[in-house]
């Protein structure tokens, strides 16, 4: 997993900036201390720059299934907008994320394994609270974690 390959995956920041809304230097702290706490598997939780943060990215000592090793990349607006990008060194990608987009729910998850624009579904995440959508991320990333499948991920009723 590199910079350039995880970037390719998602659209260009200075193009959501816009929709997305400026990053909540503030919530982005506080999500990394709750994965610290929260996670054991969490090795590192880091954010991109301390001063002017964009994106929080929580290195995982191990992946779900045959994956040895997982990043969660995590973006935070002022405006409550979010995404959470899980990616693996098995090249497997899921996003649950908040945020206008056309045609699909405002909060809508992008399934495994490639977690491409189009398909999307609704988010079983229904709570809109840093700390709760942190923990509903991880309670979702657990689950598949403990279970070695994809499968389910999105099916809980409003985690956490």
């Amino acid at each position: 997993m590199t910079g350039d390959e995880e970037l390719s995956q998602h659209p260009d920041p200075d193009e959501q900036d816009e929709v997305f809304g400026p990053i909540d230097a503030g919530a982005l702290r506080e999500i990394r201390d709750l994965c610290v706490d929260q996670e054991p598997l969490v090795r590192t939780a880091a954010l991109d720059d301390p001063l002017n943060p964009q994106t929080l990215s929580v290195e995982l000592s191990d992946g779900v299934g045959d994956a040895t090793a997982a990043r969660i990349d995590i973006r935070w607006s002022l405006t409550g907008n979010y995404a959470a990008h899980y990616t693996d060194d098995a090249d497997r990608d899921f996003r649950f994320d908040c945020h206008p987009k056309p045609d699909a729910p405002r909060r809508h998850f992008h399934p495994p394994p490639a977690a491409l624009s189009r398909p999307v579904e609704g988010s079983c995440i229904a709570v809109s609270e840093a700390g709760l959508v942190t923990r509903a991320i991880l309670q979702r990333w657990r689950y598949a974690y403990t279970n070695e499948t994809f499968s389910g991920i999105n099916d809980a009723e409003n985690p956490p």
